[in-house]
């Protein structure tokens, strides 16, 4: 899966043409990390010297995401010590060393802000609990993202966000729904780093499903609609 075998004129997020000598800087190559980049822990990346995986997007598409990927980062944290302990506090060591950034500590404020003591339902949790709620519109747009770029690097072609027909946050694997994990079975898991994400991808008929494994805490299953063929019309 390297960005120097695939198309680099058509971007994996939009589908349109990326003009090799744009007049719009926006409209420029911006090659994009599937799974972003700031995924991979500093401490991660220096130790295993990995050639993380690329695609082709227009500028202005790959900075259309880039706050959403900072709050997934950020929010997903508790998930991760939750599942993950040992990679839990290798995240947690890395947000520490990005507080020198600016965006990290406002990040973060707006975090704490969402933190509730007492739940939708009105029941009053007891004293030094409290429970969070993720922003799903913010982590699902990421999700979406991200299965586009697998997509792109495994069949070399564009796939609309509009063919994703599901999506769900599994924080177990019993969370995960019968039909993906038996998809499981026809399909071998793909990664750069297993520590830091994972995926298996399976389709069958006209559907896509995708299994991805962030930091092997916490899962997120998405499901495609085949895209039309080039040149074919719409639905």
């Amino acid at each position: 899966m390297d960005a120097r075998s695939i198309d680099n004129q058509t971007c994996s997020l939009c589908g349109d043409q990326i003009a090799a000598n744009s007049v719009n800087p926006d409209d420029a190559l911006s090659m994009d990390h599937v799974p972003p980049k700031q995924f991979y822990p500093k401490e991660t990346r220096t130790t295993h010297k990995t050639n993380l995986w690329l695609v082709p997007t227009h500028r202005r598409c790959n900075a259309d995401y880039r706050k959403d990927e900072e709050y997934f980062y950020h929010a997903v944290y508790a998930l991760v010590q939750k599942g993950n302990r040992t990679m839990g506090q290798v995240v947690h060591h890395d947000l520490l060393r990005r507080t020198s950034k600016p965006q990290t500590p406002a990040m973060v404020r707006s975090l704490l802000k969402e933190f509730r003591t007492v739940t939708e339902a009105g029941i009053h949790l007891p004293p030094g609990i409290v429970q969070f709620g993720l922003d799903k519109y913010r982590t699902q747009r990421v999700a979406i993202k991200i299965a586009q770029g697998l997509f792109y690097l495994d069949e070399k072609r564009y796939i609309p966000r509009a063919n994703c027909k599901d999506i769900r946050l599994c924080e177990f694997e019993s969370d995960v729904p019968e039909l993906y994990q038996l998809s499981w079975r026809g399909a071998d898991a793909k990664s750069v780093l297993p520590a830091v994400f994972s995926y298996w991808r399976f389709g069958f008929d006209n559907l896509h499903l995708f299994t991805m494994l962030f930091w092997e805490a916490f899962m997120f299953c998405v499901a495609f609609e085949s895209p039309s063929p080039v040149g074919a019309p719409a639905a």
